[in-house]
This record gives structure tokens, sequence and C-alpha cells, in this order.
């Protein structure tokens, strides 16, 4: 397909072991295409679903694309696992969601929007260009980053001409990218992208460099280094109101950590995917995270929904305590009177 977007959709081989995963914990799953007759096709089924695992992205809405589903299941009344159409649009946008987390405390890059033809404010070359409202790396290159007001000027107009959107203009981060992944109130190994070790050496996590990076992708201990970037990582996830599952990526400057972006919808597939990475280095299997992410949900919704979920998360119940039973476990971290869990290795 065409589309760049595309690249943020899930292959046959990730929908089907999610599928397999979600019947492991005692669901009957059936697969709902998104399409244009969305509405009609939840509002048939509103009746009997008892969750809807949301891994839908969209294509041409902007910064709605991702909230679409969301909003609809909040309109049918349909339980859903994952954000709020609030969260998912203030993220779309990255500068609103850099705006937000700014206001809690958590360092970001300064930056300002740009269309062509825009003057640029009081920001030091070298600057990252990319669209302001894309995801998985989508209009980024290594060309993003730029040197002079003649490379700022190509890379604005080529979002605007490749996206029709403002370019997020930014301070370049020269130092290493941290991502951060949350299930619950778990908190995943911190994984090190070190872009001095992959070949080539290049500046940004482009399209390209994500095919060909894992071998060269490592994890932290849970140092207090470590420990003070998951801080920074849950000031994030609970400024953006982010709910079940998260994952967050940031950028190393002389020793202070900084907010890229929010993935609400992180990718799951089996063996490739960031957050699947830090579950296995914490020793959970990927059919245990996906029972860890509706876990996570029914905790949240049986409030709301106890009806619905009586006698029927047993099994999903058993899986998941003895999944996280068998996990590395390095302690607990205290957030504004929330208790979150290390999974992964301590420091020896």
């Amino acid at each position: 397909m065409e589309d760049e977007r595309y690249g943020e959709f899930e292959g046959p081989d990730t929908i089907h072991a999610v599928t397999v995963a979600l019947e492991r914990i005692g669901a009957n799953v059936e697969l709902i295409d998104v399409g244009p007759d969305i509405y009609y096709q939840l509002d048939k089924r509103k009746h009997h679903i008892d969750l809807v695992f949301n891994n839908t992205e969209g294509l041409d809405e902007k910064e709605l694309r991702e909230a679409i589903v969301p909003f609809f299941c909040e309109h049918l009344h349909i339980p859903y696992t994952g954000s709020s159409p609030k969260t998912f649009i203030n993220k779309m946008d990255k500068a609103t969601a850099k705006r937000i987390v700014a206001y809690h405390d958590v360092p970001t890059a300064r930056f300002q929007l740009m269309n062509p033809g825009d003057q640029l404010s009081d920001l030091s070359f070298p600057l990252m260009v990319k669209p302001y409202s894309e995801g998985t790396s989508i209009g980024i290159s290594q060309k993003s980053k730029v040197h002079d007001l003649a490379e700022l000027e190509r890379a604005v107009s080529l979002v605007d001409a490749q996206f029709n959107e403002a370019a997020l203009v930014e301070e370049f981060l020269p130092g290493k990218e941290y991502t951060i992944g949350l299930i619950g109130q778990y908190v995943l190994p911190v994984l090190e992208i070190d872009f001095a070790k992959i070949p080539g050496q290049p500046h940004v996590r482009d399209p390209h460099v994500k095919d060909i990076e894992n071998p060269y992708i490592s994890h932290l201990a849970w140092t207090e280094k470590a420990k003070d970037y998951a801080k920074i990582a849950i000031a994030a996830h609970e400024s953006l109101e982010v709910r079940d599952y998260n994952r967050m990526d940031f950028r190393e400057r002389d020793g202070q950590l900084y907010f890229l972006e929010a993935n609400v919808i992180p990718g799951l597939h089996p063996t490739e995917a960031d957050l699947t990475t830090m579950c296995r280095y914490a020793e959970i299997a990927h059919n245990d995270m996906i029972a860890l992410i509706v876990q996570a949900a029914v905790e949240r919704l049986s409030r709301r929904y106890l009806d619905r979920y009586a006698e029927k998360t047993e099994l999903l119940t058993a899986i998941t305590d003895k999944a996280v039973t068998k996990a590395l476990n390095a302690g607990t971290l205290t957030y504004r009177n929330r208790i979150y869990t290390l999974l992964g290795p301590q420091i020896s």
C-alpha cells in the first residue's frame, strides 16, 4: 500500500498472535475491520461485546484519527482497552503533548510549529523537523536533522507537501534515545538506543533504522539513573492521562532526559515491537503481555461495568498473577501516592 501511514498498522502475524493470546484468557474473539461503517459495526454488536481490544490507527483524520473508535465506544457504552479520545487527540498533536507534559515539569526540547514562509524564533541549530501529527517515525528521515536556514526551509516545505500540515521544529537532542513502557501499574525495563552502535551511525529512528536496530538495542538494569528516568516517564504518562498501557520516547542531553512523544497504541508484534522486547527482558512472554493489558483495562472498567465481568475473568486473573510472579521484580516507585512496580533485572 502506498500511504506511509500504513507503516503503523499491524500485520497478519501480530493479529494472529494477539488473537491467540486473547483466546488463551477465555475470550471469544471477533475481528472487526475498521472502515467507514465502523459505527454501524459497533452499534450492532454493542449488547454482546464485553471488551473492545482497541488497536485502530486511522488514516486521513489528522489528530482525530486514533480517537474515532474510542469515541464511538464511549457513545455506545462499549468498554474498550486503552486511552480516552481526549488522550489520543492530545498526543497526536505533538505540540500539545509537549505543552501538557512541560506543565507537569517533564523536560522537553524547545520547539515551534512552522509552515512554509514562517520565521524561525530563537531556537538554536541543529534542529529536528517532523510532521506535528504523525506517529511511528512517519515523515522522518536522516535529513530531518537540519543545520541551517536553507535546510530548515526545505524540510518544512517537504512536511507541508507530503502531509499538508505544520512541521514541529525542535532543538535537536544529541544523546542516546530511551523508550519506556508501562502496563497498568507496572514499569517495564528501559530500552536504550545508542546510535553510535547502529550501522551508518544515524541521527534519528527513521523507518529504515527501526528495521535494523533490534540487535543494537540494550536495556538498563534498575540503577538510580533508570529509576529517575522511570519517574519522568510516569509523570509524562499521568500528565497525558494515558490508560492501561503506553510507550514513551525520550532523548538524553547532558545527563537530562527530555520527552519526545507518547505512543498510546504501541506496536504489539510478537518478537520485534519495543513493548514486546521490554517484556522479554522482564521475562514476560508476549501472550502474558497481552493478558496484562487486558487485566489493566478490566480492573479499571470493573467499577463501571461490574455485572459485565462477573465470573468471566477468573482465568485472566490466574494467568496474569502467574506471569507477574514469574517476572523479574526490582521493587517499587511511588508517584503522587500511586505505587508502580518496576519489572526487570535489578542492579547486581
